[in-house]
């Protein structure tokens, strides 16, 4: 029902089910909620949540990100205006405003059509363009700070905008300042992206490049990676749609081990599985050197730790790809925690390694969150 508190443009509701707004269809209610179209409209909500003393929340597609089945007992704003517009364009490259609110994998199709590279392989994402800054989203070989160039954001306290540049933003693996050091404080209203009209192809990925040699493709258009992106991710993600019931995309961050750990992983795989699981992990480590770490993927510890399909309560670990975990009807928070809780165990005991959680884990208590993050 309306609270009293309303302006022309936006109305704010109370109790407020996010179940409905999240890709993982899972969540209890919002305190207040409110649509924003405007940013009239989030400086509207920022005073309300500063006014009643509330944390507020920025719910855009509702993906990577878990609710509690209490609910969210502060505010949360969901971002409604949408838009692309192109602020430069040559003879090499295309710069483009892009709303906060506008559809990530709609964005991606739009720069597939008009020949622009530099995000192709970031299709079939969910969640919307702003909330792809927040995670740094990453496949395949690209994530969204290669072609960042500078993001539009609201001070909360303030209500005043600024314009931070790329470096700003604080881009690592998974890792922004929006969900670091600056969580809570800023609202990306707007994001300028710089792609290029004569790219090159990211298809040394395994299944992409298997995707290709099987259909007999040596250079594949843009319409055609998409193509391939999409096929190969529906094998594995499945993308959140009602008839699959909900996901959250990857629920487990992959492996980034320096030497020491490494060295861990490898003695705790000779002690607990074959010989042909120690040479395939070496096999993996030599198909993407790096300098000054090393990266596994953590479905390949997940598949080894027999985790494949384990489920509690509606909450299931993904048979094609374990990094998800799948709401196969009713799940709740509960559920996928406990799921998360044991999946965490089972690789500790079998591997030594530690591994964290992607998804954002919102209106849980700080009891909980610590138990979640074992601290």
């Amino acid at each position: 029902m309306p609270s009293p508190f309303d302006s022309s443009s936006l109305v704010m509701q109370e109790a407020v089910p996010l179940k409905p707004y999240t890709t993982f269809k899972i969540g209890g209610p919002a305190r207040y909620f409110a649509q924003a179209a405007s940013l009239e409209d989030f400086r509207s909500v920022s005073y309300f949540a500063a006014k009643m003393n509330l944390p507020l929340f920025v719910l855009g597609g509702g993906s990577n990100i878990l609710v509690s089945d209490a609910g969210f007992s502060g505010v949360v704003v969901h971002p409604v205006c949408r838009g692309i517009t192109i602020l430069h364009e040559d003879s090499d490259a295309v710069t483009l405003e892009v709303n906060a609110a506008e559809t990530w994998d709609d964005l991606v199709q739009h720069a597939v059509e008009h020949d622009w590279w530099g995000i192709e392989n970031l299709s079939h994402i969910p969640g919307q363009a702003g909330a792809a800054l927040v995670q740094n989203i990453g496949a395949y070989g690209q994530q969204v700070s290669d072609v960042v160039q500078s993001v539009k954001v609201l001070e909360i306290s303030t209500g005043a905008t600024r314009v931070l540049s790329a470096a700003e933003c604080g881009f690592g693996y998974r890792r922004s300042i929006f969900n670091s050091t600056a969580r809570g404080k800023l609202i990306i209203v707007g994001i300028t992206l710089r792609l290029l009209k004569h790219g090159s192809s990211h298809l040394d990925y395994p299944d992409v490049r298997a995707y290709f040699e099987g259909y007999g493709i040596q250079n594949p258009s843009l319409t055609e990676i998409r193509k391939a992106i999409i096929s190969i991710r529906d094998s594995k993600f499945p993308f959140p749609r009602e008839e699959r019931g909900g996901n959250a995309g990857s629920f487990f961050k992959n492996l980034v081990l320096d030497e020491t750990e490494y060295a861990t992983l490898r003695v705790m795989l000779r002690k607990n599985f074959s010989p042909q699981s120690v040479a395939r992990l070496e096999e993996i480590r030599d198909r993407f050197p790096a300098a000054d770490s090393i990266k596994i993927p953590t479905a390949f510890l997940l598949a080894l730790c027999g985790l494949k399909g384990y489920r509690i309560g509606g909450a299931q670990v993904n048979e094609a790809q374990p990094l998800v975990l799948l709401n196969q009807g009713g799940a709740t928070s509960h559920d996928v925690i406990a799921l998360a809780l044991h999946v965490k165990k089972a690789m500790w005991e079998q591997t030594g390694m530690r591994i964290s959680l992607e998804p954002e884990l919102v209106g849980f208590t700080p009891q909980e969150l610590a138990e979640i993050r074992g601290e």
